[in-house]
């Protein structure tokens, strides 16, 4: 018998990308790697509207719903856009002061993001058993897809050309029914 333990999910469904637009329209560089971003911290600065946003919640909602068997309400607590122009990447991160984080790759050949095994770094003191364990994971994900994850999974962009996504992060709260 195999147990896999400490199991991490992560979500993958479909959206229609060309409902989620936003208002701020000006990309800057933004983190080490210089990426065009119109990332904003707080939300109301960047979303288009309301419509915007219950579609966005509803197809994430229905698709968290596969794993979390309770009541739940989720509310966004920023998004913005990535424009990878010309070898652009994402260095390792995470997304503090959120619960979940997703990706919604707007325009793009095929998805260029990694997530990094939380035991990569242990991993390395343990040459014998090393082949064992995945260091990463690169989902193949299309235009109109959607990735969730807990915001505390580090991850990455390698360097990708003439593509879009965006991103955002989630506070989740469990309801309780008594």
């Amino acid at each position: 018998m195999i147990i896999d333990l400490f199991k991490i999910p992560i979500f993958i469904g479909n959206i229609n990308s060309k409902k989620i637009s936003l208002k701020n329209k000006v990309f800057k560089d933004t983190w080490m790697s210089k990426t065009k971003s119109t990332y904003e911290q707080s939300l109301e600065k960047n979303y288009e509207n309301i419509d915007n946003i219950q579609y966005l919640l509803s197809i994430i909602s229905k698709i968290l719903q596969e794993k979390i068997k309770y009541s739940f309400k989720l509310s966004i607590i920023n998004i913005w856009e990535n424009n990878y122009i010309e070898n652009d990447y994402q260095e390792p991160h995470i997304h503090p002061e959120s619960d979940f984080s997703f990706i919604i790759y707007k325009k793009v050949d095929e998805g260029k993001t990694v997530f990094l095994n939380p035991i990569k770094n242990y991993l390395l003191l343990y040459k014998n058993i090393q082949h064992m364990f995945d260091e990463t994971f690169m989902p193949r994900c299309k235009t109109d897809q959607i990735i969730i994850f807990p915001s505390f999974l580090e991850h990455m962009v390698l360097k990708s050309t003439n593509q879009i996504t965006i991103s955002g992060n989630l506070k989740f709260i469990k309801i309780d029914n008594d």
